[in-house]
């Protein structure tokens, strides 16, 4: 049977604008392509994990509006429970400004709307659902005292949660400590732990401050550098997959969705990882977030192609 992931998280309609360079302050340049697609990182976790195969189920709020009526279908279409999922009356579905460059990097703003508006009420009416789930995938993309109540929620009933801690800010150590599986990127296990990261070794120092803390495991995601796993165990460096980025919106997002699917399906963890690689890879080939968001089969033949 299959096993169930929770996502509680963000949607994001993303308005994404290619241009040669970005501009400077106070100027205005011209750009290429102007282009609309849902994202949001819970969207696309939840995304990501429902098209590896697995069973999805999701916890947020959308606009009453054309956006919040795209999600809702898209995520029917993707087979994923919306049940959860509320339509605010007075907030719009969040958006998301995005520039990307000729070097495939991006600059995003994110304006939260209904995001915020999945309060703790709505957390602790949708609790025994998610508390019922094999495994919930959280972000920073909702109101932070909602997510930290969902940590503890979690860590009370022995649920394990994976964090994205994204939009990157600092966490305190009670928090941190009741996280299982922590997913930051280069730059937020700087800010997570005031260590400065530029080489895996750097990583593996603050990822020890984490572990002293007392998170479960660090997964660190590092671009090239693939992924960095700790835990009291001990570290395992998985290598990443050389590809031509096209856009990196997503690329955090469908390894953290990946994770979530491994992770469900009682694979170990480095395999787990492997693939998670594999599919971030997969996904900076392709434009836009979401719709680039690979099915199963492309990322087995992805990994047959591409050698390590």
């Amino acid at each position: 049977m299959n096993r169930k992931i929770a996502v509680v998280g963000s949607f994001v309609m993303d308005l994404i604008a290619t241009v040669d360079n970005f501009p400077k302050a106070g100027q205005t340049i011209i750009g290429n392509v102007m282009q609309t697609f849902p994202g949001g990182k819970g969207a696309n976790q939840a995304v990501a994990a429902a098209r590896l195969g697995a069973e999805v189920q999701m916890f947020g709020k959308v606009g009453n509006d054309a956006n919040g009526f795209i999600f809702m279908e898209l995520f029917r279409e993707e087979k994923i429970d919306v049940t959860h999922v509320q339509m605010h009356a007075d907030l719009p579905t969040a958006m998301g400004l995005i520039q990307i460059n000729a070097l495939a990097e991006n600059k995003i703003v994110v304006i939260p709307g209904a995001n915020y508006g999945y309060t703790l009420e709505d957390l602790l009416r949708d609790s025994a659902y998610f508390l019922s789930a094999d495994l919930v995938v959280a972000q920073l993309e909702l109101k932070h005292e909602v997510v930290f109540k969902l940590i503890e929620l979690c860590a009370e009933n022995k649920v394990p949660i994976v964090l994205n801690p994204a939009p990157a800010v600092a966490l305190s150590d009670e928090i941190l400590s009741k996280v299982t599986y922590l997913t930051p990127n280069e730059t937020e296990l700087e800010i997570l732990t005031g260590i400065s990261v530029v080489t895996v070794d750097d990583a593996k120092r603050a990822i020890n401050k984490l572990i002293n803390i007392g998170v479960k495991c660090v997964i660190a995601t590092m671009g090239k550098n693939g992924a960095l796993i700790g835990s009291v165990d001990g570290f395992i460096h998985v290598p990443g997959y050389k590809v031509d980025a096209v856009d990196t919106v997503a690329a955090g997002d469908s390894f953290n969705g990946a994770l979530a699917y491994g992770i469900v399906q009682g694979q170990a963890l480095e395999a787990t990882v492997r693939f998670a690689n594999a599919v971030g890879g997969l996904t900076v080939t392709k434009q836009g977030a979401i719709p680039s968001l690979p099915v199963f089969e492309e990322v087995v033949a992805f990994i047959n192609r591409h050698s390590i």
